[in-house]
């Protein structure tokens, strides 16, 4: 048998003596890999150039070989493991430092092949890796390679413990430092709370495919109107601020990121639906292409109605997802993918404790047309899409670049009473002026509200590239965001028709506003591989928010106000992450923060020099993991500056209302903890808890909503057969309602109010797979998801104050939930 010996410089036919590392050593230590398909010949030379390895094998077999791809981090013998994937050949053996590739005595060539084949449809990159069948159904997944708190959820788990119409929100509830609330049910309506490590929404970063978004407003997201589970494939929870090439615009309090569903290799389709408590009932179909000449592509269309779980709080929803993968050559993949949703509802505001005594657990709007709380005097109707173009190829086997062009678009269009949690008819009255802001008539029982309207598109790309080298990788990349907005509302008589009602101003409207916000992110980051195991990340990130305001009617001023605002900052980071063992890694990071103000900040008046909010964040964690245990922990200590917060304040003529002012700064620190373990026979326990605090700077009062523990806690199952469940708790520690007011010379006062009780709930899911039943269906899968299971339904959070009379009012768990769900694929 002939060999020959693989150099960095050459490829020689005889063996050649190489300085390396010992096997025992450098097998132990991963390493950045960039090397394409190709002949195995020169794929196994840049393997040895990347790794510092030797490699021997036999050259008559050589010549005749494919490699697999590779790309990631990963210890030196995996990735010429997955190098060879397909060839019939694998490593024998290491003798005299050196890796010995001889043929396969385990599976003949055609069976690897196809394991290859199976192994690059798992929608998974390289550094994820899944331990054993009991972690696929695991809330969350932490990798080894991570500088930042991280947890991975998997399809596994979303197909399994998640009702396919459900929202986003529904899908990351059990994870640390994470809690989220929906009142009206499970994936119904919209999410009321979403927070994490007790900064809200809009105070951290969302992605869909790697893309940010968010209202133009104050970047916050209605879930409702986003993507089903269904259509997605993983999610994936960043606690911390990332590194230089995270992009987005609050990636100080974190990344919530989601991934779409990976169109499939087979042709088939799917139906699926749900049916369920408060009259729900939801079908869907999926299409998939399979592997064609036009790529591999995916359909999936949903519909969804449901009286909702508080009363007279009907839903229907439509939704579509659209994704084609394409490929252009053998590293170059073109994705075109497009989402539509439209969703229509009643809208609740919370209740009062006295209506929930009087009324029932399950209060949310009334059926009495004399009254503000008349369920038809607030409906509303949300419509977004979500399009992308990317393309993803590797220029050579050291260079690789993505893009992606997006357009987004969102609007709100309702009507709704001046407060429709307001049962009182002492509330009522509408009173109308002329044109000259002189009363004309006023009539006491009739229903005061508003008309709204606010829709914005943004337009985008996201542009990296990464070389990557022996010892540094490099990342350039930049992101660019144009954001068109327009937001109008005037006040309305619901009693006669939704009529308009001219104001003391002459005028029906409350606000006219338009405004265009352009962000610019370039970003440069290296990856430094200086000892064996051990990776730094330095970089830094130009943030560049302008926002151009014009308003021919302010919402607070009611006079025309055009102004224009730019804020800028520069965010250098640095993060490490050592391999300490095979299985355990410790990282640690630092980096700084950055939001521009919400427009809620122009709406006041000319806002001059205004400071954008900013943070310190330090951060350090350790992972461990084997074939039984996965157990993670991490500390953090977040300085924030200049932290724009909510306060409640009495406006004469109108009642009590929110607004927005300059808190100063805050605190948030705390420890996270998440661990997983497999028992055996496909059990498994897992569990998170984290402590968390969030003050403002020199006092004791807790930022609102920011509950001071979190954990979730559960059992779960899968059986190679077909059969599943999951037994998941979620924990809820005490939190305040509201944490500053103003007093009459509109001063900030900072104080807690409303405290809200810890509670605990839980949910439990099964199903079973039945696969290959008869010629027609390769899957039927009917499930029960259970949510809530023990009917808690404790107050769970503050939900702002009357605008007559200032009572409080507070959301509820929504009550237990059963669903049953059928999904049947075929061919």
């Amino acid at each position: 048998m002939q060999f020959f010996s693989v150099r960095v410089s050459s490829l020689a036919l005889c063996l050649c003596s190489v300085s390396v590392l010992s096997a025992s050593h450098a097998l132990a230590a991963p390493v950045h890999f960039a090397i394409p398909a190709g002949p195995l010949n020169q794929a196994v030379v840049t393997f040895s150039r990347q790794s510092g390895q030797q490699v021997a094998l036999d050259s008559s077999l050589a010549a005749k070989a494919t490699a697999t791809p590779v790309y990631g981090t990963m210890e030196p013998n995996a990735a010429l493991t997955h190098l060879l994937q397909g060839t019939g050949l694998d490593i024998d053996t290491h003798q005299k430092n050196m890796l010995i590739v001889r043929k396969s005595t385990t599976a003949p060539a055609k069976a690897r092949t196809h394991s290859a084949s199976a192994k690059k449809e798992q929608n998974t990159d390289e550094h994820i890796t899944v331990l054993g069948r009991a972690m696929r159904l695991s809330p969350a997944v932490v990798p080894l390679d991570i500088t930042e708190p991280t947890s991975r959820i998997q399809s596994n788990f979303i197909n399994n413990n998640i009702i396919p119409l459900a929202s986003v929100d529904d899908i990351i509830k059990f994870q640390p430092s994470i809690w989220t609330q929906n009142p009206n049910g499970p994936g119904m309506g919209k999410a009321e709370t979403m927070s994490l490590r007790g900064f809200q929404d809009g105070q951290y970063n969302m992605t869909y495919d790697g893309i940010p978004f968010g209202d133009a407003s104050d970047l916050h997201h209605t879930t409702s109107s986003l993507f089903i589970s269904h259509f997605l494939g993983e999610a994936q929870i960043d606690r911390g601020p990332g590194t230089a090439s995270t992009i987005g615009n609050a990636t100080f309090g974190g990344t919530v990121g989601f991934r779409s569903k990976t169109p499939p290799s087979k042709a088939g389709a799917q139906l699926y639906g749900t049916y369920g408590s408060f009259n729900t009932r939801a079908g869907g179909l999926e299409l998939d292409s399979g592997k064609t000449r036009f790529g591999k592509a995916v359909l999936d269309m949903q519909h969804e109605e449901t009286d909702g779980y508080l009363t007279n709080s009907y839903e229907k929803r439509s939704n579509i997802l659209f994704k084609d993968e394409i490929k252009l050559a053998d590293e170059t993949i073109l994705t075109i993918q497009t989402t539509y949703n439209k969703e229509w509802q009643y809208t609740t505001q919370g209740a009062t404790l006295e209506d929930y005594a009087k009324y029932g657990k399950n209060y949310g709007l009334c059926k009495d047309p004399t009254r503000q709380c008349y369920y038809g005097y607030n409906p509303s109707t949300y419509t977004s899409d979500f399009s992308y173009v990317a393309l993803k190829t590797h220029l050579n086997d050291w260079l690789s670049l993505q893009n992606s062009i997006y357009t987004t678009g969102f609007e709100h269009e309702y009507t709704e009473s001046t407060d429709s949690s307001q049962r009182s008819l002492d509330a009522n009255g509408v009173t109308f002026y002329n044109a000259a802001g002189k009363k004309v008539a006023t009539y006491k029982s009739d229903i005061p509200g508003k008309y709204a309207d606010a829709h914005f598109r943004n337009y985008g790309d996201t542009l990296n590239l990464t070389a990557k080298t022996h010892y540094v990788d490099v990342q350039l990349g930049v992101w660019a965001d144009v954001q068109k907005d327009r937001r109008v509302s005037y006040a309305v008589d619901l009693s006669k028709g939704s009529i308009p009602v001219p104001g003391k101003t002459g005028s029906p409207y409350s606000y006219n506003i338009s405004d265009t916000n352009t962000t610019l992110q370039p970003y440069l980051e290296l990856d430094i591989h200086p000892l064996p195991g051990m990776t730094i990340k330095p970089g830094v990130k130009y943030s560049y928010f302008h926002r151009d305001y014009d308003a021919a009617l302010n919402k607070s001023t009611k006079q025309p106000l055009n102004a224009t605002q730019t804020f800028t900052s520069w965010q250098p980071s640095i993060a490490i992450n050592q391999r300490i063992m095979s299985q355990w890694s410790a990282y640690g990071q630092i980096a700084r923060g950055f939001l521009a103000p919400p427009i809620s900040v122009f709406q006041v008046g000319d806002v001059g020099n205004v400071k954008p909010e900013t943070t310190m964040n330090y951060q350090v964690g350790s992972v461990y993991r084997d074939k039984k245990w996965m157990v993670a922990a991490d500390a953090y200590y977040i300085d924030f500056s200049n932290y724009i917060a909510a306060a409640q304040i009495s406006v004469p003529g109108y009642g009590t209302t929110s607004t927005y002012v300059n808190s100063g700064g805050a605190i948030y620190k705390g420890l996270e903890l998440e661990a997983q373990y497999v028992i055996g026979y496909g059990l498994s326990v897992y569990g998170n808890y984290s402590v968390n605090s969030a003050k403002y700077k020199h006092t004791d009062v807790r930022v609102a909503s920011s509950p001071n523990m979190l954990a979730s806690f559960g059992l779960l199952y899968e059986n190679e057969r077909g059969a599943y469940f999951s037994l998941i708790g979620k924990y809820v520690g005490k939190h305040w309602g509201l944490d500053s007011t103003t007093n009459a010379a509109g001063n900030t006062q900072f104080a807690n109010q409303y405290k809200i009780g810890s509670n605990v709930t839980a949910d439990l899911a099964l199903g079973w797979r039945i696969r290959n039943a008869g010629s027609i269906f390769r899957e039927i899968t009917p499930s029960l998801k259970i949510g809530n299971l023990f009917n808690n339904r404790a107050i769970s959070n503050f939900a702002g104050n009357q605008s007559y009379g200032d009572a409080p009012l507070y959301w509820r768990n929504p009550g237990r939930s059963v669903f049953f769900n059928l999904a049947v694929t075929i061919p």
